[in-house]
């Protein structure tokens, strides 16, 4: 008769609140206990260091003595902008003054303007597109060479494996007598029925 009716839920899930595991009830003993100094170290918040410094605020307070000072002369020399002359600021061309036209290099100028030589028994890259030479051009292969340079012909398979007597009785095998073993083994296996 009470089978259509559901089943209560058991205090565990009650107060739960939504937990996988339940609220314990706390025994009288453990409300009572008196506060242990063990306990009371554990129960106290981790200190910073002693060197720690505090993020600063976005908005800084600036100090009075800030907003009293007066700035200096090299200051404010420093704080004009620079001035820039319009227009250009040379010819262009220059002018060559006459002791710049006759004067001459000495030895140690002329040993560092020439150009660094390259080393002994340098090759420069060779190209892309290579010349071929007459000799090339007009050169007549060897009996060795064309040989070489032929390609192998080999038979072809059906030719290697057509074996147009693989079916062809001799005349030997056609006069033989079968012997007594061979009869034997040729009767046809009589299996019971």
């Amino acid at each position: 008769m009470h089978l259509h009716t559901c089943s209560r839920y058991r205090e565990q899930f009650v107060y739960s609140c939504g937990r996988c595991s339940p609220i314990w009830r706390v025994r009288q003993d453990a409300i009572i206990c008196p506060q242990r100094p063990r306990t009371a170290s554990l129960a106290q918040s981790k200190r910073t260091h002693r060197l720690y410094i505090p993020a600063r605020e976005v908005q800084t307070v600036v100090s009075r003595a800030a907003k009293g000072c007066t700035a200096s002369e090299h200051t404010e020399r420093l704080a004009k902008a620079k001035e820039k002359a319009e227009g250009p600021f040379r010819e262009p061309q220059s002018q060559v003054s006459e002791a710049a036209k006759r004067a001459r290099p000495t030895d140690r100028i002329l040993d560092l303007a020439r150009p660094k030589k390259v080393a002994e028994g340098y090759q420069p890259c060779r190209d892309v597109e290579w010349k071929v030479s007459n000799g090339a051009k007009n050169a007549v292969a060897s009996n060795r060479m064309s040989e070489m340079a032929g390609p192998i012909i080999r038979e072809t398979m059906d030719h290697v494996q057509f074996n147009p007597d693989a079916f062809k009785v001799s005349e030997a095998a056609r006069k033989a007598t079968a012997s007594a073993r061979i009869k034997e083994l040729a009767q046809p296996i009589r299996r019971g029925t």
